[in-house]
């Protein structure tokens, strides 16, 4: 601050000779008559020797939403601050609504300060704040004290200022302040006085001051915000437009003030139109700006009073390609010392341009502040200098997941939109070696955290790459990462094509080991498509392969594959004989999979009737899980036990034995868990016809903490009790259960469960006579399951939309969809139920005077009696023990 001012006499020369005055809206204030003059509001001479209470707070804003926290912080230090001057900061980034919360602050509190309000404009964001001896001159001014009165130097100036007030109960705004330097003096020294101020900065080291960090808006207020500005009738259909919009705008309350401007001025536009403007990236900012207020100018107020190496770190920040970054990824952008960087990076977050996170060594910043730093990196900085940073940053990337470093997983979790958007930069600017690399060493971590939809998009964009780049290994992981993420979001069809594509290109390549995991996986997904001649050849070529090469722990999850097909489809002599083949390798090797292998013997004994040898293998699965100390393996083994002690007529076993997996379950604070056994003990009750019991165990899941996130459970849950009401004739208790199923499959996307809640409605409604609406609803669950590409779910579907028809007396309508069923269960090896599809199918066309097709039918039936017999005799023979 400089010690010498321009002369007070001159200044005020300056302001007499200004004729921009004019009458403001708050023309009167007990008989005196404010004027706005040069962006304040004065008490004009003579009215203010005669009242001395100034009133220069603008006026409030309807519109104002939520801030109630904020209110409440400083109605409690107004009335704790007896012996000091309470004094408020407001700090944060630009936009957040830091003035308006002030402005409606000092009106809410006005009666506390019945000597008046003085406001004062900083312009502290810029590169020319206001000289506090300017703001010194006009207080006094307004104050009352004339021309002649006021002092020369700045001394003298503070303190005729705190002599004039040193009695005064007055509030004193400050608005935009640069720093502590700039507003000490204008801080009010009466007890019965207080300031608030408002800065980009927190303004720390301001004696006695509270801190207040304002931030941006919830979703809640920002609906509230545009509802108030909008009207509610404007909004009211448009709730996903009205989320979407405020996340776009960063839930900022100026970008949405700014948007919703621009809505005024278009009543006819709706909330859509606005949304889509906005999503363009590139456009946003330029969208952004009403009237005279745009959201690029206010960010550059700020930007424009950097140093050069503030402002250079600042675009660098704009290239981190996240919203949280570290300060390890900010010097690798700029080739600097970390602790350099660092230090940087800590006057940008006292400036609210970014924001501390949470993990040290880590910063935020707003979404809109990333798109102005990256605009001015693009304008400021060369395309070479930004292509070289960009380029440095994935090559860290690279290095990192290649490292394999203690900490790794960490470093995915908190860098993985940073990476991900990096595979997609890599493939724009044909970095095409480091893209698909990446892409794969990512895989791993996609999978452990079950992010399918960013594996997808990474390995998408690193097929691209390694395909121009002739990179055939590449192609082929490509191809087999998008197989098994598709898988895991049971988007069969595509898993298939790409996963056998993958193959493909590993045998022209002779990568046997690869091309072994690429088959279990085709074996895996053409198993969940109930595909099972593609999933036996595909196993067991793995097998062939994995002895070949000699990977025993590769062979011994193929045969436990095997081993869960046979059985999943009847023939449990041979899959009991693939179990005892994984369980010698798996004696031989020590593995740590035992466990598992006896789980599957056991299931596979329990199906076969074998159920005393069944009991046998779980308790060796539970022994083996307890010395791994796998507690969640031990709860399923528990629970799976206890449902063959069931079957075995030990009721009492059977309740001592859920209630360990259930207490087990409990302890861990497994909710899946929990309401798994619930389930199956619900279940269990059904069928007993225990109605009471099973429907305080299905109220007891559905209260149970944290069901909410575990979709599944909570749509199986609710369609199974459905279930139970449909039995029981209670049609409206079972609809009512099965909407709000229907509501939370669609909801997470949950195919499978989907499928099956639209198939129980539409048997409710036929029950019920409405056989259109029934079949509309088995239509759908139909091209639902045609999309997923289970043909166990399709079939069951087709099932429905048949009976449907026929009850429409659609008879060659209902024929086609039942030959299409009955080529399914081929697929599927369920020979009995092909059987009683190709006899329906004869007598379908036997009504319709077709005897030819009657008779092809009829053969057909035959076959497949002969077929499922050769099954059965074989599943008869005494099952040899484990």
């Amino acid at each position: 601050m400089p010690s010498q001012i321009s002369a007070a006499g001159a200044y005020m020369q300056q302001e007499e000779e200004r004729t921009n005055l004019r009458i403001s809206d708050h023309a009167n204030v007990d008989k005196a008559v404010v004027i706005e003059h040069a962006g304040h509001v004065s008490l004009s001479g003579p009215e203010l020797k005669q009242r001395r209470r100034p009133l220069q707070i603008p006026r409030d804003i309807p519109e104002f939403t939520g801030r109630e926290e904020i209110f409440g912080r400083i109605s409690e230090s107004l009335a704790t601050h007896l012996e000091t001057p309470a004094i408020w900061v407001l700090s944060g980034m630009a936009g957040v609504g830091k003035t308006s919360i002030a402005i409606r602050a000092a009106n809410r509190h006005s009666d506390s300060f019945p000597d008046g309000i003085l406001y004062a404009k900083l312009a502290g964001a810029g590169s020319n704040p206001t000289d506090p001896n300017e703001v010194l001159i006009r207080f006094l001014k307004d104050l009352g004290v004339t021309l002649g009165e006021i002092p020369g130097d700045y001394e003298s100036l503070v303190t005729a200022y705190r002599t004039l007030i040193a009695t005064k109960a007055i509030l004193v705004v400050l608005d935009d302040a640069a720093d502590t330097a700039q507003v000490n003096d204008l801080i009010p020294t009466s007890p019965r006085s207080a300031a608030l101020i408002t800065s980009r900065r927190p303004l720390a080291t301001l004696p006695g001051a509270q801190s207040i960090s304002v931030d941006v808006w919830t979703l809640d207020e920002c609906t509230q915000f545009l509802k108030v500005l909008l009207g509610a009738n404007r909004i009211e259909d448009s709730t996903d437009e009205v989320h979407e919009l405020s996340e776009i705008c960063g839930r900022l309350p100026l970008a949405l003030r700014i948007t919703g401007a621009q809505l005024l001025r278009r009543p006819l536009w709706p909330l859509a139109r606005m949304v889509n403007r906005l999503r363009d990236e590139q456009r946003r900012l330029e969208v952004l700006r009403a009237d005279d207020i745009a959201i690029r100018s206010v960010f550059a107020t700020a930007y424009e009073s950097l140093t050069d190496v503030q402002s250079r770190i600042f675009r660098t920040v704009g290239l981190t390609l996240g919203f949280s970054f570290s300060v390890e990824s900010v010097a690798k952008l700029t080739d600097a010392d970390e602790y350099f960087v660092e230090d940087a990076l800590e006057d940008l977050a006292d400036r609210h341009l970014i924001t501390p996170d949470d993990i040290p060594g880590r910063f935020k910043i707003h979404d809109l502040m990333r798109l102005f730093a990256k605009e001015r990196a693009v304008d400021q900085d060369s395309p070479a200098v930004v292509s070289e940073s960009v380029h440095r940053l994935l090559q860290w990337h690279l290095e990192v997941l290649e490292g394999m470093s203690p900490s790794i997983r960490k470093w995915v979790r908190l860098e993985r939109p940073s990476v991900v958007a990096g595979v997609l930069l890599a493939n724009e600017h044909h970095w095409d070696d480091l893209c698909w690399r990446t892409a794969n060493s990512l895989a791993t971590y996609h999978s452990v955290e079950g992010d399918y939809g960013d594996w997808i998009l990474c390995n998408e964009a690193g097929l691209v790459a390694a395909r121009r780049c002739g990179a055939r290994e590449g192609e082929a992981l490509m191809l087999g990462g998008l197989g098994q993420a598709s898988r895991r979001l049971n988007r069969f069809n595509d898993a298939r094509s790409y996963l056998e594509d993958s193959l493909k290109v590993f045998r022209e390549m002779k990568d046997l080991e690869r091309c072994a995991d690429v088959l279990w996986e085709i074996g895996k997904t053409a198993s969940s498509q109930w595909d099972v001649g593609r999933a036996m050849s595909a196993y067991s070529e793995s097998v062939e392969i994995y002895a070949a090469i000699g990977y025993p722990p590769g062979q011994a999850r193929a045969l436990h594959a095997l081993g869960h097909l046979y059985s999943g489809i009847g023939r449990h002599d041979e899959a009991l004989k693939y179990f005892k083949g994984e369980l010698e390798l798996a004696t031989k090797a020590g593995a740590n999979f035992l466990s598992t292998t006896y789980q599957g013997m056991a299931a596979c004994l329990a199906a076969g009737g074998m159920l005393e040898e069944s009991i046998e293998a779980y308790e060796k699965s539970i022994s083996e899980a307890r010395a791994a100390n796998d507690q969640k393996a031990i709860q399923i083994r528990l629970a799976r036990k206890a449902g063959v002690l069931q079957s075995m007529g030990k009721a009492d076993e059977a309740s001592a034995t859920y209630e360990d997996a259930l207490k087990l379950a409990r302890e861990q604070d497994d909710t899946s868990g929990i309401a798994w056994i619930l389930h199956t003990l619900a279940d269990r009750h059904e069928k007993a016809k225990e109605h009471e019991k099973a429907d305080s165990l299905y109220a007891e899941i559905l209260n149970t903490d944290g069901i909410d996130e575990v979709p599944e459970g909570l749509i199986n849950t609710l369609h199974c009790w459905a279930d139970s009401y449909m039995r029981r004739e209670n049609f409206d208790r079972a609809i009512e259960l099965l909407d709000e199923a229907q509501n939370i499959a669609r909801q997470h996307d949950k195919a499978p469960e989907l499928i099956q809640v639209l198939l129980c409605r539409s048997a409710a409604l036929q029950k019920n006579g409405d056989i259109d609406e029934a079949l509309s609803l088995s239509r759908e669950a139909a091209a639902i399951a045609t999309s997923y590409g289970s043909a166990k779910h399709l079939a069951k579907c087709l099932r429905r939309v048949g009976r449907s028809l026929k009850g429409l007396t659609r008879i060659e309508d209902a024929a086609e969809i039942y030959a299409e069923k009955m080529r399914l269960e081929i697929l599927m090896q369920q020979h009995e139920k092909a059987h009683e599809t190709a006899s329906e199918l004869s007598s379908i066309w036997a009504e319709l005077g077709d005897t030819d097709k009657a008779e092809f039918y009829s053969a057909r039936a035959s076959e497949f009696t002969r077929e499922a017999e050769r099954v059965t005799s074989e599943n008869h023979k005494p099952l040899e023990s484990h």
